[in-house]
């Protein structure tokens, strides 16, 4: 793990740089990226649905055209919906953002334990368990305040996850 760590240094060190950057814009204007993801992935959404909507009628012969329709069907119109109605798409992104925190912190409180060897390898840990606590403030808060939340959360996040960036580029020189 350390070898692979040595070669990815400079990778490390400047997207821990720019996460930290991108987290601080999210904080200073929460709603505006709240809405800005909501956008995103509504757009990405109506994207998939009529590529998949295509796509399936070049399976024709597959047998699973229908299948692959429903599904694009199902893409294009929650991408509708999150363009046509961003606040309710923002209360689902939360909800979603929630879920993907928890697994988030899961994931990282496991990887930290296998790193525990490792200098700096806590700031791994600790970024799981903000992960894991950032979860349960939305889930807490679920819905009032999604708002604002869902910006200001990821941009915590980003400032969490770059700083481990950081101090794990710091910790090669040091194993």
């Amino acid at each position: 793990m350390s070898d692979i760590m040595r070669q990815t240094k400079g990778w490390f060190l400047g997207a821990g740089i720019i996460l930290i950057i991108l987290g601080a814009v999210a904080i200073s204007v929460p709603l505006a990226v709240s809405i800005a993801v909501e956008i995103l992935f509504g757009w990405i959404f109506v994207l998939s649905g009529v590529v998949t909507i295509i796509h399936s009628f070049r399976a024709l012969n597959s047998g699973k055209c229908i299948l692959r329709l429903l599904i694009g069907i199902a893409y294009l119109a929650i991408g509708i919906m999150f363009l046509m109605h961003p606040m309710q798409g923002v209360l689902t992104l939360t909800l979603l953002l929630a879920i993907l925190f928890a697994f988030q912190g899961i994931t990282q409180v496991a990887v930290a334990l296998r790193l525990r060897p490792l200098p700096n390898w806590g700031w791994m840990l600790v970024s799981g368990i903000a992960a894991l606590i950032l979860a349960a403030i939305i889930f807490s808060g679920y819905p009032g305040n999604v708002a604002w939340i869902l910006g200001l959360l990821v941009g915590i996040n980003l400032i969490f996850s770059g700083w481990t960036m950081l101090m794990l580029s710091s910790a090669v020189d040091t194993a």
